[in-house]
């Protein structure tokens, strides 16, 4: 049985993604999956919720974010033999794409990842100064690993009147003298190619949950129907990609 946080949670991102259904808008693509994220917008709605609910989201996403670090860390380690350097090709829905940041890329559930925005404009995207290095870490996730961020994007994807068909976890942050930094701000853009078996003629979203109770509709910014390219925040967070 849900804890009643669990439910407030739940009925708080309910409310919120209805309000975001009727909110969103068309994105405005700069032209198919290589484009720089300076030239898209995206759909956001935060969450209004009372004291209660807003407790009830902190204390959730406090506890989500201790377990999505611990993972974090435990899928770097064990995908270390995935780590790409910047420009990699990589193979993203049968194409090669030329990915702008390096990183761990360890989905599996999804047909390929890579960022997209170009490399000049990445490091202003996100604020990265001196020696600092963009860094990513991709890898899939699930209702055991990430229980209340699952629990966020389905109830999400019901509520959009859609279906979840993969959700992954992406930590965006930089590298410095070899250490790892956490991000705040900023975004660049990534492209993900749908899960084998997936309806191209359904149309996609993405919905990112981050920790803090932020929940964000995402528009598919390309016009490939085997892939969905949308901005990947700074920081660690759950992407659910939802077909309708």
């Amino acid at each position: 049985m849900k804890s009643n946080n669990v439910k407030r949670l739940l009925a708080a991102t309910l409310a919120a993604t209805m309000m975001m259904a009727s909110a969103l808008t068309a994105a405005a693509a700069s032209g198919g999956s290589s484009g720089s994220s300076s030239n898209r917008e995206e759909t956001t709605q935060t969450v209004v919720a009372t004291p209660e609910e807003v407790a009830a989201q902190r204390d959730a996403a406090e506890a989500a974010s201790a377990a999505a670090e611990a993972e974090r860390i435990t899928e770097a380690v064990a995908e270390a033999l995935q780590v790409r350097g910047a420009d990699a090709k990589m193979t993203v829905a049968g194409s090669l794409v030329q990915t702008t940041v390096s990183g761990a890329y360890a989905t599996k559930s999804v047909q390929g990842v890579a960022v997209t925005t170009p490399a000049a404009d990445v490091k202003a995207n996100l604020g990265l100064t001196g020696k600092q290095t963009p860094y990513i870490m991709a890898f899939d996730t699930n209702p055991k690993k990430s229980s209340l961020a699952m629990e966020c994007v389905n109830a999400t994807a019901e509520a959009l009147g859609g279906t979840s068909v993969a959700t992954i976890n992406v930590d965006l942050a930089a590298k410095e003298n070899g250490k790892l930094v956490t991000l705040s701000s900023g975004s660049v853009g990534m492209v993900v190619g749908l899960p084998k078996g997936a309806d191209t003629d359904k149309t996609y979203s993405v919905v990112c949950v981050q920790p803090g109770g932020v929940v964000t509709v995402l528009e598919d910014t390309d016009a490939s129907p085997a892939t969905v390219t949308f901005e990947v925040k700074a920081g660690l967070g759950t992407y659910g990609i939802i077909a309708k």
